[in-house]
C-alpha cells in the first residue's frame, strides 16, 4: 500500500480566502460604505420605500451631527467664499455651552447618507431596536463646496468622498409568480373529434 499524501500543502483556496479577507478588511476603513444611499430630504427617503419614522429620525440625527461638526465661520462672507453664494446658513451659538454670544455660519446640509442596514429595516419599531443594539451605523450629513465637490460632516472635515449612490425612487415591487408564488398553465386539446 502506498501513501497518497506524503507532504501536506495548504490548499490554494485557503490562501485566496486569506487574501480576499485582507482586502475586505482594508475596505472597512473607507470613509463611505458602498451600500450607503444619499437622500436629499426625508420625503425622498420615504418615496424610496423606507418607513417615514426611520427617514425622519435619520434626517434629524444627520442634521444634529452636521450642526455640531460642519465647518463654522464667523461671517457669512467667509462661508460663502468657501462654499458659494446662497450655500450657507446662520446658526445661533449655544449659550449654555459657554461658546459666547451671537451666531456662526456653516454650509447647508445638502443630503444625508443612510446605511443599507437601516434602509432594510421594516419599520420604525425595528429601527429603535437596531439603534439600541450597538451596531448602529449613524447617518452621515453631506454638504458641497463651491465647485460641487461633496464632503461629509465629521470632526475630520475636509474628507472628500466619491459621488454617493443616489436614491432610486422609481423602484416598484412587482410579483410575477416565481419562487414562492403560484402559477399554473393548462392546455387542452382534443384529437380527432
Amino acid at each position: 500500500m502506498t501513501k497518497r499524501f506524503t507532504t501536506r500543502r495548504p490548499p490554494l483556496l485557503a490562501l485566496g480566502s486569506i487574501a480576499a479577507g485582507g482586502l475586505a478588511l482594508s475596505a472597512c476603513g473607507d470613509d463611505q460604505r458602498a451600500d450607503d444611499t444619499l437622500y436629499t430630504s426625508p420625503a425622498q427617503c420615504i418615496e424610496a420605500g423606507i418607513d417615514a419614522g426611520i427617514c425622519n429620525a435619520e434626517y434629524q440625527a444627520a442634521l444634529g451631527q452636521h450642526l455640531r461638526d460642519a465647518p463654522k465661520f464667523d461671517g457669512m462672507a467667509a462661508c460663502e467664499a468657501e462654499y458659494g453664494a446662497g450655500r450657507c446658513m446662520e446658526q445661533p451659538r449655544d449659550q449654555t455651552a459657554g461658546s459666547g454670544s451671537g451666531s456662526f455660519f456653516l454650509p447647508f446640509m445638502t443630503g444625508y447618507l443612510i446605511s443599507s442596514a437601516v434602509q432594510n429595516l421594516r419599520n420604525y419599531n425595528s429601527y429603535g431596536t437596531y439603534v439600541r443594539g450597538g451596531s448602529y451605523s449613524r447617518p452621515t450629513p453631506i454638504f458641497t463646496n463651491r465647485s460641487g465637490a461633496t464632503y461629509r460632516s465629521d470632526p475630520a472635515i475636509g474628507t472628500e468622498i466619491s459621488r454617493p449612490r443616489p436614491a432610486n425612487v422609481n423602484t416598484r415591487a412587482v410579483s410575477r409568480g416565481g419562487f414562492g408564488g403560484l402559477s399554473s398553465s393548462r392546455g387542452s386539446s382534443s384529437f380527432g373529434g
